[in-house]
């Protein structure tokens, strides 16, 4: 049998993160050698490579795509090169898993969209969060009924890595770079949780855009992530949001509300669910990962929250639960191992990955796109439903 070789593209923080799940499900399915780290900074190539069993270290993403011995690549490149090494990893025929933003506008993210529709090989988003026991669950409710017609929800992802007004400047505080900053970065995956919740957005009602650090100090040295390093005495202006909520409609009827922040101090990497129909509420926050609360209505009766713990047998988990036992919390790395083993598994199927496929990636874009336009000319924007 063949060897299907392993590539990751991208040897920074989110690359880490890729790296460690292969590392832990590539075994289960076959002669799936971790083979590859590609970045044009060698030494962090070699560390990840080293830290994490990859055999090789490359400098030029081009010439790992073309290897015949690369049959799956994960692009975690910053935003801006999403859509150039995906549509020629797909191209190439490589099964691809591609960062969340898949690109900076929907404009960009059309074509990888289209190519992943006739390529011959399985693609994904990396929308990691829908493999949250609890999220999974959750959706699971609303598709059976149990909260009734769905009515509101609302979604939050708060970070504060900028809160530190003297983090360097880097390629995320940059437009045309990153795109809408929090909004892009943070908000896409609040976007595609509403999505995987309540469907299709048809329009965002309005939004609001707030920069709160409109200056950064150039560094002197590499950054990688965000990371502090040595900085100098000339400043860069930020030209992306901080802050981007929007109150948007869904094609059900329902309302909702997106938020995604940078600079919201003491959230490290929060994600807040809450979602309302008409016989019932469920809340999870990421911040207490073992369980999420459930109250459903009974006439008559007070509507009291219970706690419903992780199960093993919650969807997205099965046998993968490193502590198989209720209340075990699902940290980050499991959930994003999870994701890996979804992707691994659709490539030893032959069968697309549909719970964060690029078409996802492409809705998604979709949606941030009206956001951002309606935070600029304050009043609704449609959001285009295409085949």
């Amino acid at each position: 049998m063949a060897q299907k070789g392993i590539a990751i593209i991208g040897a920074g923080m989110i690359g880490g993160a890729h790296a460690n799940a292969y590392r832990q499900f590539a075994h289960r399915f076959g002669d799936m050698p971790l083979a590859i780290v590609c970045d044009t900074n060698a030494e962090m190539a070699g560390d990840l490579a080293q830290k994490y069993g990859f055999k090789a270290v490359a400098s030029d993403w081009k010439q790992v795509i073309s290897d015949s011995d690369i049959h799956v690549v994960s692009v975690c490149l910053p935003n801006f090169l999403h859509t150039e090494v995906t549509q020629a990893a797909l191209a190439a025929g490589k099964h691809v898993l591609c960062e969340k933003p898949l690109a900076l506008s929907a404009d960009q993210a059309r074509p990888v969209r289209d190519a992943a529709r006739t390529a011959a090989c399985v693609s994904g988003t990396v929308f990691n969060y829908r493999r949250i026991p609890a999220l999974a669950d959750i959706r699971a409710r609303i598709e059976a009924g149990d909260l009734g017609a769905p009515v509101q929800i609302s979604v939050l992802f708060q970070c504060d890595y900028a809160a530190d007004p003297m983090l360097p400047h880097s390629w995320r505080y940059e437009f045309d770079k990153a795109g809408p900053g929090a909004l892009l970065d943070l908000g896409t995956h609040a976007v595609d949780m509403a999505r995987f919740m309540f469907g299709d957005v048809a329009e965002v009602v309005g939004a609001v855009s707030t920069i709160s650090v409109p200056q950064r100090h150039l560094p002197l040295g590499t950054t990688t992530g965000h990371g502090h390093v040595e900085l100098s005495d000339e400043t860069a202006t930020v030209d992306n949001d901080d802050v981007m909520s929007g109150l948007v409609r869904f094609a059900n009827g329902a309302q909702g509300f997106v938020s995604a922040s940078r600079v919201a101090v003491g959230s490290g990497n929060r994600l807040a669910v809450e979602v309302h129909g008409t016989r019932g509420t469920a809340r999870f926050t990421t911040e207490m990962p073992s369980f999420y609360e459930l109250a459903l209505f009974a006439p008559g009766q007070p509507s009291n929250f219970m706690r419903v713990p992780n199960r093993p047998s919650s969807p997205s988990i099965g046998d993968l639960a490193p502590v198989p036992h209720d209340l075990a919390a699902i940290g980050y790395a499991e959930v994003f191992g999870y994701l890996i083993h979804e992707f691994l598994g659709a490539i030893a199927e032959g069968k697309p990955l549909e719970n964060g496929s690029i078409e996802d990636g492409y809705r998604a874009a979709q949606v941030l796109d009206a956001i951002q336009r309606a935070s600029v000319v304050n009043e609704p924007v449609k959001v285009a439903f295409e085949d």
